[in-house]
């Protein structure tokens, strides 16, 4: 009776398989890890410009509808400026407003500001329930002003509430004395109101950077809150587009102002080793950079032609 034979490796084959596998390890491996490396660079590059395209946006939406029933120079029905609480600051306090526009220019190295006035809606929408005819200073209102406590959005004479209101279409605002079904003005009516004509609250708005654990905070203050719209943020400008096509830093007079320039240089969140950003970035006359570290950047920009009544 015959044995059967049983198949296997020697030592010597099995060491040269493992040789061989060494050797095509050791080719392979660094065309893996560079190719990770370059997918997750492309991957912190896409977030990077993804941000900056939402921020930037976020930033030219809000400037769309700036003063969009107030003009160049609010004022209420009976010609004065309207009077807002800061009440985001310490003892909430009040701040006049002669332009809708308070642009801030920073020196050659710093960054610029800009607070705005605009007509905000409320949620929901709040209606003249009946006609208001010129002179009368009580409205009557489809809906009874929300009175929650820390409530931003609401009409009341105090902080954290709006105080003074826009009807549509008309260029002036009204501070309020009394808010309920019936809201109380201060000052009466320019012109009449129809049914269902929309109520606005006036908000003022400030666009600022601040510095903050090495970093560049970019913050958004409504005047009842400062909101951190982001944290990696090294460079803001703000340029005003004049009625001739020219942009300059400090718009005078306000009624020449055809449109904003907004421009970001945003930072990415995490650094990579390799590479070190030695690029210098233009925003508006200023230069940013080098930074000489190991974070990427990008540099965004859009001009938005602003609708505002007395800018026409």
């Amino acid at each position: 009776m015959n044995r059967s034979k049983i198949a296997g490796f020697s030592l010597i084959e099995l060491m040269i398989s493992m040789a061989i596998a060494a050797i095509v390890g050791t080719i392979l491996l660094p065309a893996l890890l560079s190719f990770q490396s370059t997918s997750l660079a492309e991957m912190h590059r896409d977030d990077l410009h993804k941000r900056a395209e939402r921020l930037l946006r976020y930033l030219v939406n809000d400037l769309r509808d700036t003063a969009l029933y107030l003009g160049p120079a609010p004022q209420t029905s009976t010609g004065n400026p309207p009077a807002l609480v800061h009440d985001s600051l310490s003892g909430n306090p009040v701040e006049t407003f002669t332009t809708a526009l308070r642009p801030e220019y920073g020196d050659a190295t710093g960054h610029d500001a800009l607070t705005l006035v605009k007509a905000v809606s409320f949620v929901p929408r709040i209606t003249l329930a009946e006609d208001a005819a010129i002179g009368v200073s009580e409205l009557r209102l489809d809906r009874r002003p929300n009175r929650a406590p820390g409530s931003s959005r609401e009409i009341l004479p105090a902080p954290e509430a709006i105080n003074h209101i826009v009807l549509t279409n008309h260029k002036c605002c009204y501070p309020v004395a009394a808010a309920d079904q019936v809201l109380q003005l201060e000052e009466p009516l320019r012109q009449a109101a129809p049914t269902a004509t929309e109520l606005l609250g006036v908000r003022a708005q400030r666009y600022y950077l601040q510095a903050a654990d090495g970093s560049n905070r970019l913050y958004r203050d409504n005047y009842t809150s400062r909101n951190i719209l982001d944290a990696n943020i090294d460079g803001l400008q703000f340029e005003y587009l004049l009625r001739d096509g020219t942009l300059v830093n400090a718009p005078d007079p306000l009624t020449d102002v055809r449109g904003v320039r907004v421009s970001l240089l945003v930072r990415s969140r995490q650094t990579g080793t390799d590479r070190v950003d030695h690029q210098t970035y233009q925003l508006g006359d200023r230069t940013y950079g080098p930074f000489n570290d190991h974070y990427r950047r990008v540099a965004v920009a859009q001009i938005v032609e602003m609708q505002n009544h007395g800018l026409q």
